[in-house]
């Protein structure tokens, strides 16, 4: 037989130790991008992307921009269903048929000249926002990582641009 008040700290211990639980999530906590939300926050990062590279001068150049996802374990070409997301941008391509070499990226069957962004793994802040890592790289001079800022508005996701970063004084 148990002592009269044994159930009351059992229940009060459990309710101490389900409060730490959720309390060591804390704020800095971060959830995965639910699997609906993923590709339009992917493809609002790639739109970006497509508006800062492929400018007048780089389409009169026949640049293309070539398309990667990293889910965090390692990089890879986006799909063909996916790709079909920009199929009114003549100048957008997989991953996988771009090559980088010494001197830039290229376009493996054309030649042309390429950059090479590959975007992700996705970092979920709230349920309206998202950072999403991006890699880009055109040559050895062009190149970097940065990590871009997804919100959700009414008409949908959308990329407010790199997250800058300002050293303190």
């Amino acid at each position: 037989m148990r002592p009269p008040g044994a159930t009351l700290v059992s229940r009060g211990l459990l309710t101490t130790l389900l409060v730490a639980a959720v309390l060591s999530i804390g704020p800095g906590a971060r959830a995965a991008a639910p699997a609906r939300d993923e590709a339009a926050i992917l493809e609002a990062v790639f739109r970006q992307q497509i508006r800062e590279f492929l400018d007048e001068t780089a389409r009169r150049q026949g640049m293309v921009i070539c398309l990667g996802l990293d889910p965090g374990r390692a990089p890879q070409s986006v799909s063909r269903e996916f790709l079909a997301r920009f199929r009114r941008e003549p100048a957008v391509r997989r991953g996988a048929e771009c090559e980088a070499r010494p001197p830039g990226a290229v376009e493996r069957v054309t030649g042309a000249p390429a950059v090479m962004v590959t975007a992700g793994p996705i970092e979920r802040l709230a349920d309206d926002e998202a950072w999403v890592r991006v890699t880009h790289f055109r040559d050895r001079l062009h190149s970097g990582v940065r990590t871009y800022r997804v919100v959700l508005e009414a008409d949908g996701w959308v990329c407010l641009g790199p997250i800058l970063h300002q050293a303190g004084s």
